[in-house]
């Protein structure tokens, strides 16, 4: 019975985005439709003045030094307004509080989250009865962003489980968005996928992007300085060559090395990597979201204390 109710409910989930994705441009729509209406790719990132923000990315936080079930949320939110910082980006689940809990701290602290991670790993597989019973994990994820008051998820997909290369999963994951993309589209959620570090991951550098895009064109970019770096691309050329579709961002750095062999990991800001320059792109593109700092300490407060001394001069 139960999958029925399931099965049920994807068809329905579906249907209806793809109803969406259908209609008219003439047809009358909700509210929650305008807000899911496509934008133009060079006006992303444009649609008021602003600076540009760091976000706390949980990730961060993550096993340096506590692991993610013993986080406090209610003193990382302190620690987090204390460092001046207004925007969270969840990751997962594992936080000893629910999803509304969590909401209502971030409420009470004036912190707002402007996007939550989880991916769907069942968009990978070829078998299309796979890929639609991800429909479910995915309405899940949609969920959650609601919860949170997110208008942003982002789908770190790594494709190690597959057996698959970069380029098969890829094709699979695009077949997936297919489906999932007007859910997203209908219920005011834009998603995004970062360049992943692992070597199977379906989008390693911004050509992949850009051939996804090509087919799904509602999919957008989380631009990963560290993660292009590890597979050899120049970062600031990934972040150009994918800029009209980039809506977040995450800054890694590291201590030495070259693209495509990358040494230590380093606080973003005091490594190899040419952020300042960057920087000075996505502020000429008008980008006005935030980044999410990563790693490159055992203490990832240092990571945003030190990352953000470093950077913070070159976003204003």
């Amino acid at each position: 019975m139960k999958k029925k109710d399931n099965n049920s409910r994807r068809n329905f989930l579906l249907q209806a985005g793809q109803l969406l994705a259908c209609a008219s441009a003439a047809a009358l729509v909700s509210p929650a439709s305008l807000l899911a209406q496509p934008v133009a790719p060079n006006d992303l990132g444009k649609k008021a003045q602003g600076k540009i923000k760091f976000s706390m990315y949980l990730y961060t936080l993550q096993d340096c030094p506590t692991p993610r079930e013993k986080l406090d949320i209610v003193e990382i939110c302190r620690k987090t307004r204390e460092l001046g910082i207004d925007g969270f980006d969840f990751i997962g689940n594992g936080y000893n509080k629910s999803w509304a809990e969590i909401r209502k701290i971030t409420d009470d602290f004036g912190l707002k989250t402007i996007c939550y991670s989880a991916g769907v790993n069942k968009f990978l597989s070829p078998d299309l009865a796979t890929r639609k019973s991800g429909l479910d994990d995915f309405q899940e994820i949609l969920d959650i962003a609601h919860t949170l008051g997110s208008g942003r998820i982002m789908m770190p997909q790594s494709g190690s489980n597959t057996g698959n290369d970069s380029a098969t999963n890829r094709k699979w994951m695009i077949e997936g968005l297919k489906d999932a993309l007007p859910i997203a589209k209908s219920q005011g959620i834009e998603v995004t996928i970062e360049t992943h570090s692992h070597v199977t991951a379906p989008f390693k550098c911004s050509s992949d992007f850009l051939e996804a895009i090509a087919i799904v064109p509602d999919l957008r970019v989380c631009f990963d300085s560290g993660n292009d770096f590890m597979h050899g691309e120049d970062p600031l050329k990934g972040y150009l060559d994918n800029k009209d579709y980039v809506t977040h961002v995450h800054f890694k750095d590291f201590a030495s090395g070259v693209p495509g062999k990358p040494g230590p990991l380093a606080i973003p800001g005091t490594g190899v990597i040419d952020l300042r320059s960057i920087l000075e792109a996505m502020k000429k593109q008008g980008y006005n979201g935030y980044i999410n700092l990563e790693r490159g300490s055992k203490d990832g407060w240092e990571v945003y204390r030190e990352g953000m001394k470093k950077l913070g001069p070159y976003i204003a």
